[in-house]
């Protein structure tokens, strides 16, 4: 069997389970995950890389529509814009919707994607939600009359269960993708720097402490990161945009940036596998999400 080298796009409206299906392709945490939309802002890729093929899924955020004046920021148009630039240069796009069936949130990546060449695999997720595998039949016979899909594949993306269909979706993908040598080293799992993952990882934290509450422009930089044998010194800002988002990131008497901070700190010392002092910092920086010398500073440079 020849070896096969692609890249596969990961699309579709927020909060489909995008970045958890790619964790659970690549083996292993790059993407972080959180029951808010729009927890992905950055493209991603993970290599997922064995004896037979070298597979580069692409993360994206969530493509939505701006016609709502909430979504109307320059950070919403510049996610939106490295979502959709994802598409170029890669073999297959990889669809994502819910067992719950089409929205017009849906149909809105569907238009996006109406005028691409490309085989795009439609994926239907969370069918571990559903009573019975055969309730997701109806969905596929809708998904077929409104797209040219090259492959239909349900999937439960939030582990490798029984009839999670994992595995199917990674033969289906390997059947599209060319003929061609690896473009990565094997161990490489990401392109991302492990300053930029250890930010993420802060972020991710702030996003399932806060829940609902935390509000949505706040960003993660990295002011300090040293690694030496056995250990890490980590300094990070918060960013949000105004000083009662800072007390609420902060909480009662330090507790809920305590809590972020404890959390972050566990999950930075499996990545970077040694023990890591982590120091937070809340800052406010006003109007910094629709200001685009801001957003790229704070290194949302794809989309700009």
């Amino acid at each position: 069997m020849s070896y096969k080298f692609g890249f596969v796009t990961i699309v579709g409206k927020p909060n489909v389970g995008k970045s958890t299906l790619m964790n659970q392709l690549i083996g292993q945490k790059i993407s972080i995950t959180s029951h808010r939309p729009q927890t992905t802002r950055h493209r991603i890729l993970g290599i997922h890389t064995d004896d037979d093929k070298q597979i580069v899924f692409v993360d994206t955020p969530g493509i939505h529509s701006v016609a709502k004046k909430s979504n109307r920021k320059t950070i919403n148009k510049v996610i939106n814009k490295t979502a959709i630039a994802s598409i170029d240069g890669v073999d297959v796009i990889c669809f994502m919707i819910t067992a719950s069936g089409w929205t017009e949130a849906d149909k809105h990546v569907l238009k996006a994607l109406e005028n691409v060449s490309l085989p795009i695999v439609l994926i239907i997720n969370k069918i571990d939600k559903l009573k019975s595998i055969n309730d997701v039949l109806p969905l596929i016979a809708e998904s077929n009359k409104l797209a040219d899909f090259a492959d239909i594949v349900p999937v439960s993306a939030v582990g490798r269960v029984k009839g999670g269909n994992i595995e199917a979706l990674m033969d289906v993908i390997t059947s599209r993708l060319p003929v061609a040598e690896a473009g990565f080293d094997e161990d490489q799992i990401t392109d991302r720097s492990f300053r930029f993952l250890v930010s993420e990882l802060v972020r991710e934290q702030l996003f399932r402490r806060l829940g609902d509450e935390l509000p949505y422009a706040t960003a993660v930089e990295i002011s300090q990161f040293e690694l030496m044998d056995g250990k890490a010194q980590i300094s990070a800002d918060i960013w949000v945009e105004k000083d009662s988002h800072k007390a609420m990131v902060i909480g009662k008497r330090g507790e809920a940036l305590k809590a972020i901070g404890t959390s972050a700190r566990k999950n930075c010392e499996s990545l970077l596998e040694r023990k890591v002092f982590l120091e937070l910092f809340v800052k406010v920086r006003s109007g910094w999400s629709d200001n685009a010398r801001d957003l790229y500073s704070l290194g949302y440079d794809e989309g700009i």
